[in-house]
Order: C-alpha cells, then structure tokens, then sequence
C-alpha cells in the first residue's frame, strides 16, 4: 500500500515511459505477448492524454505496430502503422528518423490488408 501511495499516477508521462520500455525488454526476450499487452495500454493511456502527433504517443503505436507484426496480426500493425506514417509526413522533415523508419516499416508490411486498429 505504501509502495502504490508512491507510485505515479497511471498517466503519468514516466510511468508510461517506464512501461513503454518494459514492453521493449518483453519483446527483446520473446515475450511478445506481454510486450503487446503492456504496449495496448501505454497506447491507450496516451490515446487520452496526449495530442495526436505527440512523440511519444506515436512511438508506442509505431512499436505496437510492429510488435503486432510479430505475432501475426497483419491488418491490425498495417493500419496501426499508416496512422503513424500519414502523421509523421504532417508533421516531421522527409529525412527525420523517426518519420524514415515508419515509412520503412510500412513499405515492409506491404499492401493494405483491411482491418482497424
């Protein structure tokens, strides 16, 4: 109880932080699963909290993205990345990192498979 007193609140920007690395080491250590669970609620936390060309909100949906991938979940990662891409174009340089490596993960993925995210 003392501990929990302690701790950020669950939106929290190093809370999350903190999880959106621990989603990191998960999959780093074939934990693809819980990597993915963790990573929905960063995402979903920041869904809420943050603008949606935030950095940080577009980085836990970029590795969603290709954390979905891994598991199989093809339509999901596609559409999940695309939104990354279309944002990164209207907001980063053509030669940002961030914005080059999105749009190498999609041209990765392939056509379009029809699903949401």
């Amino acid at each position: 109880m003392e501990i929990q007193a302690q701790s950020p609140a669950a939106d929290h920007p190093s809370r999350l932080a903190s999880q959106h690395e621990l989603a990191g080491a998960y999959r780093a250590n074939g934990q693809v699963e819980e990597a993915v669970g963790l990573l929905e609620e960063v995402v979903e936390i920041r869904s809420r909290s943050l603008v949606a060309g935030h950095p940080s909100r577009l980085a836990s949906r970029h590795n969603l993205a290709t954390y979905l991938w891994t598991l199989g979940q093809h339509g999901r990662a596609h559409a999940m990345m695309n939104h990354v891409v279309k944002i990164r174009k209207t907001s980063l340089d053509e030669d940002h990192p961030s914005r080059q490596s999105s749009e190498q993960w999609l041209a990765y993925f392939g056509p379009e498979i029809k699903q949401s995210f």
